[in-house]
């Protein structure tokens, strides 16, 4: 149908949010979805990849509750290169087709996904995730509205990036369109967040590319929740792929293709620059038609600021919340503070008193606050720093390390949970002040009083390679405004290092934190298309006889 119409985008607002109080129908709901997942554990799924449909291997992985290895989520199907080559080929085939759907006509899909995802599956997808990713109700249900925004802010991001036109002539017509990019996008989202592995191959396919996406192997089973939304809401079933099974092996086929044209990452910056690497050989190599679009949002060691002006009990609460929600598996988890020594006397005792009271479990029980982290190697990555921090006070390498245990022991058969620590140094560059850990496990710089002001902000800059997010607590707004151009920091805040809502804080960071794309904005969208002028004139060019011998 040819539409001569210029389609308005409902302006969206944040999705509202689901506490599931106590006596609440949602929280009787959730409670019934969760037993229903649970009683289902004799009859376990098969997950497949979806190639045009789904295809079913002889390869499986195996999904599980990380607060109860006793039970199977599911089973997935694992590709082979072979499926690889397939997922791309079929997503190129189909790819002049969606490229040539109206742009309304496409961001329709995308606003019936966000809608079905806010009503019909709201219940199924937070107890999706709380089972994949071992969240809390709370830290699950904000999962989701997140993946809600991104969908229905998108949409109306899109519509305006169209919208944006240059000025007409006397003598011509002016236009820029906004075209997709000529071959594929690769997909590659974090196990740490429903909302991301939505975004990463929507963003580009709200914009008319098509995608080839790479679930993380811990949290396929919710991805599959998410990829049925988006089938009913109409998303054709050729212009996205997913092949889920071994990263190396998928990720070698992909970047080989001689027609990627983008790769929309989250995750570890090390695996981002191997796949940077790997992209800049192949371009010298003229391995690619183009310039591969290298959009990635990667690891963070984000500190707060404490002056002596701010509320200790506030400062402390805002501290352990950024620290701890999620196990402090999020990129932009508070973990690292700087505090003067006589301020720290106060700011301890609160922070000791609100660590200590975190009860750590199953997910299920809404009493906990903390469930498992997310796999065997993420445990034993925690446990080893927390251990050498131990030896380190020991030998007086630091100054105290408070251990707040989980209940469970070390190599528990239950799950894979893990003890909160509070480290206390002196040292601005002790490992646990630089290095990301990805858990429960948090790190006080304690600084002399004399100078604090004058060298705290440079000490903080030269501490880490990462620039993601960062916060400063204190009343005075000089401070404040000074704090927020010395800390280099994607997101800046007086109050978090977490918490960024899509539309609102569009989230992203620099230096070794990524590129900066700045999701829930539209700017992340413009990676997605390549810009062309049309100009039609009304008149040729003058003619000028005097250059003619």
């Amino acid at each position: 149908m040819q539409l001569n119409a210029l389609p308005q985008v409902r302006k969206p607002g944040n999705s509202p949010y689901v506490g599931f109080e106590k006596g609440s129908q949602k929280k009787e709901e959730l409670l019934a979805k969760l037993d229903e997942i649970r009683r289902n554990n004799s009859n376990v799924k098969i997950l497949p990849l979806w190639i045009n449909g789904p295809v079913r291997t002889k390869e499986l992985g195996n999904c599980i509750p990380p607060h109860d290895m006793s039970r199977l989520l599911a089973r997935y199907c694992k590709a082979s290169p072979e499926h690889v080559m397939w997922a791309i080929k079929t997503v190129l085939r189909a790819r002049k087709k969606w490229q040539s759907l109206p742009w309304r006509n496409r961001l329709l899909i995308f606003e019936n996904a966000a809608r079905l995802l806010e009503t019909k599956y709201f219940v199924e997808m937070t107890a999706a995730v709380m089972e994949d990713l071992s969240k809390n109700p709370h830290e699950a249900s904000i999962d989701v509205q997140e993946a809600i925004d991104f969908l229905k802010f998108n949409c109306k991001w899109a519509h305006e990036i169209y919208a944006q036109q240059p000025d007409n002539c006397i003598d011509s017509a002016n236009t820029v369109n906004f075209r997709p990019l000529e071959g594929f996008v690769y997909a590659i989202p974090p196990f740490n967040f429903a909302a991301i592995a939505c975004n990463l191959p929507c963003a580009p396919l709200i914009m008319g590319n098509v995608v080839v996406i790479k679930p993380c192997s811990d949290t396929v089973y919710s991805f599959h929740v998410l990829l049925k939304i988006l089938l009913e809401a109409g998303l054709p079933k050729d212009v996205l792929s997913v092949v889920q099974g071994n990263s190396g092996t998928i990720s070698e086929v992909v970047l080989e293709h001689n027609e990627l044209s983008g790769v929309h990452f989250t995750g570890s910056t090390g695996v981002f620059e191997d796949i940077w690497s790997h992209v800049g050989l192949n371009v010298g190599k003229q391995k690619y038609k183009g310039y591969p679009r290298l959009v990635g949002e990667t690891g963070g060691k984000n500190p707060v600021i404490v002056f002596p002006d701010y509320n200790a009990r506030k400062s402390a609460e805002m501290i352990w919340r950024g620290a701890l929600g999620y196990q402090g598996q999020k990129c932009s988890a508070t973990s690292r503070v700087y505090v003067d020594e006589k301020k720290w006397l106060e700011l301890r005792h609160h922070l000791i008193k609100s660590m200590s009271a975190l009860r750590t479990g199953d997910i299920a029980d809404f009493s906990k606050f903390m469930g498992a982290v997310i796999n065997a190697k993420a445990q034993d990555n925690i446990n080893a720093y927390i251990d050498q921090a131990l030896l380190d006070v020991e030998q007086d390498k630091l100054e105290e390390v408070l251990v707040f245990p989980s209940g469970f022991a070390k190599n528990s058969a239950v799950g894979y949970f893990v003890d909160t620590a509070l480290i206390v140094t002196k040292d601005p560059f002790y490992r646990t002040m630089e290095e990301e850990i990805f858990g429960p496990v948090l790190t006080v710089c304690v600084l002399p009083k004399k100078n604090y002001k004058n060298n705290v902000f440079d000490i903080c800059d030269k501490t880490s390679k990462y620039a993601l997010t960062g916060a400063v607590h204190t009343n005075n707004m000089y401070l404040f405004e000074e704090a927020c151009m010395r800390v280099r920091a994607g997101n800046f805040y007086n109050t978090m290092t977490t918490g960024a809502y899509v539309g609102k804080q569009p989230f992203s960071g620099d230096r070794k934190s990524g590129t900066n794309s700045k999701v829930g904005g539209p700017w992340n969208l413009l990676n997605w298309v390549s810009i062309q002028s049309l100009s039609f004139s009304f008149k040729p060019p003058l003619f000028l006889p005097m250059y003619l011998s």
